[in-house]
């Protein structure tokens, strides 16, 4: 029988998870903005991604089922209608102002799904 997804157990055997490798948005990172963005300093990205990917291999090796945030997201705007309306809600006047919105929607709209995905999260 299939069991809903979610949390179910604060100590059971974990048996899928979903992570984010580091990207785009720690790149983004200063000394002036790592605070407000609660991180203690500004991480080393390189390291970061290889302590990443060496805790997803523990995961994988104890029979964890992974997914990749990133790669779903970019599977999300792959379909028209998803990254529609997705985008729709993401570059309206409210998050971009009237000025670049139609600029900005316009180059949006034209990125590949992996690339799309990385700006979405990564800012």
């Amino acid at each position: 029988m299939f069991q809903k997804l979610g949390v179910h157990s604060e100590a059971g055997h974990l048996r899928e998870v979903m992570v984010h490798r580091p990207g785009l948005e720690l790149l983004r990172l200063t000394p002036a903005n790592c605070h407000d963005l609660l991180f203690d300093d500004v991480l080393w990205v390189k390291k970061a991604r290889q302590e990443h990917d060496g805790f997803v291999d523990a995961l994988r090796e104890r029979s964890v089922v992974v997914h990749e945030f990133g790669a779903m997201l970019a599977g999300t705007m792959a379909d028209p209608v998803a990254r529609a309306w997705l985008l729709d809600r993401r570059c309206g006047a409210d998050a971009l102002g009237h000025g670049g919105m139609g600029e900005m929607r316009a180059w949006l709209d034209e990125m590949d799904p992996a690339k799309l995905a990385s700006f979405l999260v990564g800012g």
